[in-house]
């Protein structure tokens, strides 16, 4: 289907493409008339679009840097400090130079400030990981880290794979796992050593205390976080637990037997 079958002005839309196309990569890209057969124009179009684009992950790649000197409270007359491992900085140049969204370069030089200040911090593995995440995904990554347990665990609700009343869908979930972050086997189950018979799941803000009048060991099903989830959990996701999702997750522990208190930040203990 052409843009004149739509109502729509084929040179109007040509001249967008044309006026996209030389912002974003140099050069003249008319589309009628021009020299698109001369080789003469095809090389300036092909130096202007090397260098275009070289110039382009330039200023990403100091966009990145100038987020992670803010991130670091960078001081000209700091201490040394130590050297961060040269193929790991080459990973990640190669991987954010291509980022032009201003919220995952933030994100990128904040990653880069804290292997600066701990060597070490994050893997290759893990900015590969990164690699491969929009905002889109940060902002679920975000919501799932609202209900994720902090040792690696995001326990279910009895059998459901969806936790769509706490913000997360069955296709984020399907997202998280395509992503590297939460393993895809979906019968997975967690089993806890409790010799007094009671545990505290001390969540990002508030605990779930659960006790079983009998049982020493607290088996519950739940996704598990990968290796790479679990490094990215921390800087990326990590935020205070959704207490409506702990009263919920304590109802269903105590259908299977088990009593529970959600502890509150202040101290309280509420069922």
């Amino acid at each position: 289907m052409s843009d004149s079958d739509d109502g729509k002005d084929p040179s109007e839309t040509a001249r967008r493409i044309a006026e996209s196309m030389g912002r974003l990569l140099g050069g003249d890209y008319a589309p009628l008339g021009g020299d698109e057969g001369d080789e003469g124009g095809m090389r300036d179009r092909l130096n202007h679009r090397l260098v275009a684009l070289e110039m382009r992950r330039q200023r990403n790649i100091e966009a990145v840097a100038a987020a992670a000197f803010e991130a670091a409270g960078y001081r000209p007359e700091g201490d040394d400090a130590a050297v961060i491992d040269e193929d790991w900085m080459v990973r990640l140049i190669d991987h954010v130079q291509d980022i032009g969204n201003p919220l995952m370069q933030e994100i990128w030089g904040q990653v880069l400030a804290r292997e600066a200040r701990e060597p070490g911090t994050f893997s290759v593995q893990a900015l590969d990981g990164l690699a491969k995440m929009t905002a889109d995904d940060l902002d679920t990554w975000k919501r799932a880290g609202r209900l994720i347990f902090p040792t690696g665990y995001l326990l279910k609700i009895g059998t459901r794979l969806e936790f769509d009343d706490f913000g997360l869908t069955d296709r984020d979930v399907v997202r998280l796992q395509a992503l590297g972050l939460l393993q895809e086997p979906e019968d997975l189950s967690v089993t806890f050593y409790a010799p007094t018979k009671g545990l505290t799941f001390d969540f990002e803000g508030a605990d779930l205390v659960v006790r079983h009048p009998e049982s020493t060991l607290f088996t519950f099903p739940a996704f598990k976080l990968t290796a790479i989830g679990n490094e990215l959990y921390g800087p990326l996701a990590r935020g205070a637990v959704d207490t409506d999702y702990l009263r919920t997750l304590g109802d269903e522990y105590r259908r299977q037997g088990y009593d529970f208190r959600v502890r509150m930040p202040d101290g309280r203990l509420v069922a």
